[in-house]
């Protein structure tokens, strides 16, 4: 067991030496650096925490709710047009996809199989729910 986790600790490592992670890096730190996109991005994370709350509330203020939906929405249109937005969802991309091709090649080593597993991703990212937003 031990040289499993050896080998995962190298991996990581080897993935944090990545172009593809410095990539990531250096888009979040110029997206950051951006006051227009520190702006919108943080607005978004409060929208959309609001929205949390207010979809949790026993009863529901659908106005309230329609609201911040439509801010939300708002929102992402403003981060689509911010290059450094969408210069940083290609980075994420990227790693993504590298990823994607590590939990393939394992796949295979262990199973013989290269097909993507259930829950597994695709590659595609109109069948996936889980990066489908600019802030994860």
């Amino acid at each position: 067991m031990n040289e499993v986790f050896a080998k995962t600790r190298e991996l990581g490592e080897a993935l944090l030496r990545s172009d593809e992670f410095k990539a990531v890096k250096d888009a979040e730190n110029k997206a950051m650096s951006d006051p227009e996109a520190a702006q919108i991005v943080g607005r978004f994370i409060e929208l959309r925490s609001d929205m949390e709350k207010a979809m949790s509330e026993g009863e529901k203020d659908w106005v309230k709710i329609g609201n911040l939906s439509s801010e939300i929405d708002t929102c992402r249109e403003k981060m689509n047009g911010i290059e450094v937005l969408n210069d940083l969802d290609s980075a994420r991309e990227a790693f993504s996809e590298l990823i994607n091709q590590i939990n393939s090649v394992l796949r295979f080593i262990v199973t013989g199989d290269m097909t993507p597993g259930e829950g597994a991703c695709s590659g595609s990212c109109a069948t996936c729910s889980g990066c489908s937003s600019k802030v994860n």
